[in-house]
């Protein structure tokens, strides 16, 4: 086997290359409506997704941006700085924006001296996998909120090869990136089908004529995050999800994992396949509920319930009971008194779910199986994995 032959590439501290700017401060009675005069679109955590939101703004007067590079700039890094662990350093690239804007005070401006590092370059670098962990691992966690330490952040050593490299990398990474996001759409259309067939057989779950409470079909668990200074803990065999790995409708595996001694010193318990996993706590809860069926058995974290099918019921219907009735249960979303979004058990338990008989919810299940097994042939290769594989190449100078 050949060896990859690769050049060492000069490293330096985030620090010397970007810097980050804090959001605003600002009361709920503060906002305004977006287009107000004198006003600033105010991004929040909401916003900060693989891409910048723009489905829901809100907007506060002018005179809360205090300097001007406060407001936002084409090429600029929404970073979420403030918020539940697994949360933390996630980011936005900032497009050209048809309106002034700025950032919240959960979020940070991380902004590229041109000079030294190309922002589309650094931007590929810190939303990398390893990036994400290390930035991570800069939080410091009060209550349920984890804040990032900017300084421990901006000493992580970034790869600096010249600035025509930086560019040749971030245009092999914006061609890859693109086909990646096309062949997710067409995956995302594939996902469709399953709710449009869940509505042609059941209707919609509130209007059902005859229904009986969630909380009578299944078994909720709570979850559990071990501590994250005991590495005995951590670095197992079994995978352990939190919210950020409820991107697909299917779990299999996860970016965090446990091992045995977890779940012998902790109150960490091991779920079986097939369990559906719900987030009842997060940021993320300000626009959508993420829900999920495992394939394998997992650990969850502690901003997740598990709901386990009780006999008569097929997981995969309760599944997508809940997923047809997404929005009625985003509207049962609070806020608690420290700014944390909540789904309280009492709402998911009471939550109604059709009664219909199991072969109806089996029959069913076969043609969830049937739109899954066309959505894994056509992911087959999936764009995703060879992405991961090439940023992880770009910035170890094997591109």
């Amino acid at each position: 086997m050949s060896k990859v032959h690769t050049t060492p590439v000069e490293t330096q501290p985030l620090g010397n290359v970007a810097q980050f700017i804090r959001g605003i401060t600002f009361t709920p009675d503060d906002k305004v409506a977006p287009g107000t005069g004198r006003s600033a679109v105010c991004m929040r955590t909401a916003n900060v997704q693989d891409f910048l939101d723009e489905s829901d703004l809100i907007a506060v007067p002018l005179e809360f941006v205090k300097r001007d590079e406060q407001f936002l700039i084409e090429s600029d890094i929404l970073v979420s700085t403030a918020n539940s662990w697994n949360l933390v350093g996630k980011c936005s690239w900032v497009p050209q924006l048809s309106y002034r804007a700025t950032a919240g005070g959960f979020i940070s401006i991380l902004r590229a001296d041109r000079s030294k590092v190309f922002p589309r370059y650094l931007y590929y670098w810190f939303a990398s996998t390893k990036t994400q962990h290390e930035v991570r691992l800069c939080g410091r966690q009060t209550t349920n909120i984890s804040n990032m330490s900017y300084e421990r952040c901006l000493a992580l050593e970034i790869p600096l090869p010249p600035l025509s490299e930086q560019k040749r990398i971030a245009d092999i990474l914006d061609k890859a990136d693109a086909i990646r996001r096309k062949r997710q759409e067409a995956l995302n259309q594939i996902e469709t089908l399953s709710l449009s067939s869940y509505r042609h057989q059941f209707g919609h779950p509130i209007a059902a004529s005859d229904s009986l409470p969630l909380g009578e079909c299944v078994t909720m668990l709570s979850g559990g995050t071990p501590s994250k200074s005991n590495d005995a803990y951590w670095n197992g065999d079994f995978p352990w999800v939190s919210p950020k790995d409820m991107k697909v409708d299917y779990i299999s595996s996860a970016e965090d994992h446990v091992t045995d001694l977890a779940f012998q010193e902790t109150n960490l318990k091991k779920l079986p396949a097939e369990a559906i996993l719900v987030v009842v706590r997060g940021m993320i809860l300000a626009h959508t509920i993420p829900v999920a069926l495992t394939d394998v058995p997992v650990a969850i974290n502690q901003d997740m319930k598990a709901l386990i099918a009780n006999d008569g019921y097929d997981p995969h219907f309760l599944c997508w009971s809940l997923k047809a009735a997404h929005n009625y249960i985003l509207g049962k979303v609070a806020t608690a008194a420290h700014g944390t979004k909540r789904l309280e058990v009492e709402h998911l338990a009471s939550f109604p779910i059709p009664r219909v008989t199991l072969s109806e919810q089996r029959h069913f299940a076969r043609i969830v199986q049937k739109i899954r097994d066309s959505r894994d042939r056509l992911a087959t290769g999936l764009p995703e994995d060879l992405f991961n594989s090439l940023v992880q190449r770009a910035f170890k100078a094997q591109l």
